[in-house]
């Protein structure tokens, strides 16, 4: 399996530099199901460039960190020590560091009505520090809706 059944809510704010060029500031809460291993829980904070075009369509990118942490799914949970004893662990791991790199693909189905309605594909590249080495990477694909809430004062 390359990757494995999520959810992600997201809270964005857009600012335009012109017409068709925007920085999107976005804040994902978010988990995975590992069915044979662990259940992960993760927030993070991503900043980017989205490039909008005529016929619709938009390309992005973005940077990320954020906080990532899984929880084993099992029952007991045991460590060996440096002496060999064992003992009952937790099932709960360290909080790991998730810096990330967010590519994304989309199309605004009311173009013409001000960025109202967006559908997107983003593929993403994204670190656990220190629990595994920076040569090794995860891989999640995001499939989304984004429907914009207009809030007074902010612009």
């Amino acid at each position: 399996t390359v990757t494995y059944p999520g959810l992600v809510i997201e809270a964005e704010m857009e600012k335009m530099f012109s017409e068709n060029v925007s920085i999107p500031i976005r804040l994902d809460m978010g988990f995975y199901n590992h069915p044979r291993y662990h259940t992960g829980a993760f927030i993070d904070l991503n900043v980017g460039f989205r490039q909008y075009f005529k016929s619709g369509f938009f390309l992005e990118e973005g940077i990320g960190a954020g906080v990532l942490t899984y929880f084993l799914n099992s029952d007991e949970v045991y460590e060996v020590d440096d002496s060999g004893l064992v003992s009952e662990g937790s099932r709960t791991n360290p909080v790991d560091f998730m810096p990330s790199i967010t590519l994304g693909l989309g199309y605004n189905l009311t173009k013409d009505s001000g960025k109202q309605n967006l559908i997107w594909l983003r593929p993403k590249v994204y670190w656990q520090v220190p629990h595994k080495t920076l040569s090794t990477y995860n891989f999640a694909l995001q499939v989304g809706f984004t429907h914009t809430i207009k809030v007074k004062g902010i612009k």
